[in-house]
């Protein structure tokens, strides 16, 4: 928990100058320059050295138009963990203001990046609980141990744990909206159960 409460400290400058490095639409902008500005919180080729910010390498080029695209239509919340006065839409207002052509070419840019899992303290006994259940209800789309990216389903799998539970909150309150199907079955998930979840995940190199 002290981890958590730190990392939220981010300074108000990061938070914001991935927005304001980013225009409004227009002819497509140059990809390198756009990884330059999205490495700004997700770290270089996509691997975040922040707890609060997902890693984006790996993700399939599938699941990387899907995730903005969800950020275009205002279907996802981006930054949860705001100092005072600064909005939540951070990522809303960068994925209207990209292109169709820049928003492909940064998908095929981070899909070819490697995916460095995160070093993370977990507890052993929770992550063997958490194998079974992720076998039990995430296995079918987040395949092999939550390693592998499928279509719209991200890499779990070595990814941040402050993230990876601040979605599991806000999928469960309605702030972040999903499949009926996985709704479903993390309503049958108790706290417990996530957690375990969470520590599988982190134990995974």
């Amino acid at each position: 928990m002290i981890v958590i409460r730190v990392m939220h400290r981010v300074p108000a400058y990061l938070l914001t100058a991935g927005l304001a490095l980013f225009t409004a639409p227009g002819p497509a902008e140059d990809t390198d320059d756009l990884v330059i500005r999205c490495e700004i919180c997700h770290g270089q080729d996509g691997n975040s050295v922040l707890p609060i910010f997902p890693s984006i390498s790996g993700f399939s080029y599938e699941g990387f138009l899907y995730t903005m695209g969800e950020y275009r239509e205002n279907r996802r919340i981006a930054i949860e963990f705001q100092q005072p006065n600064e909005p939540e839409t951070v990522m809303i207002n960068i994925a209207q203001q990209l292109s169709d052509a820049d928003l492909k070419g940064l998908a095929n840019y981070f899909s070819k990046r490697k995916y460095i899992p995160r070093s993370q303290a977990f507890d052993p006994e929770l992550a063997s609980r958490g194998a079974i259940l992720h076998e039990r209800h995430c296995e079918r789309c987040h395949l092999q141990n939550g390693t592998e990216p499928a279509d719209d389903s991200p890499i779990l799998a070595g990814q941040w744990t402050p993230y990876l539970r601040l979605q599991f909150k806000n999928i469960l309150s309605g702030k972040r909206l999903v499949s009926r199907r996985m709704s479903n079955r993390l309503k049958k998930l108790n706290q417990e159960d996530i957690e375990a979840l969470l520590n599988f995940y982190a134990s995974i190199k």
